[in-house]
C-alpha cells in the first residue's frame, strides 16, 4: 500500500490475515509482507500487537 493512500481497517485486517495464512504455509514473513505490499516492520508490529491483545 502506498503511503499517501488511506487504508481502511478492513483492508489492514485482510492483508494481515493473508500474511498469516502464507506464513502458516511455510512462506517467510519477509516474502509474505513483500507480496502484500507492506513493510516487514509494519507487519511484525501488527502481529505483536495482536498477540499482546489476546493475552
Amino acid at each position: 500500500m502506498r503511503r499517501d493512500q488511506k487504508t481502511s481497517t478492513e483492508q489492514v485486517v485482510l492483508k494481515l490475515r493473508q500474511i498469516e495464512v502464507q506464513t502458516a504455509q511455510g512462506k517467510s514473513l519477509g516474502l509474505a509482507c513483500k507480496e502484500a505490499e507492506i513493510s516487514e516492520q509494519s507487519c511484525a508490529t501488527s502481529a505483536y500487537a495482536k498477540r499482546s491483545s489476546t493475552r
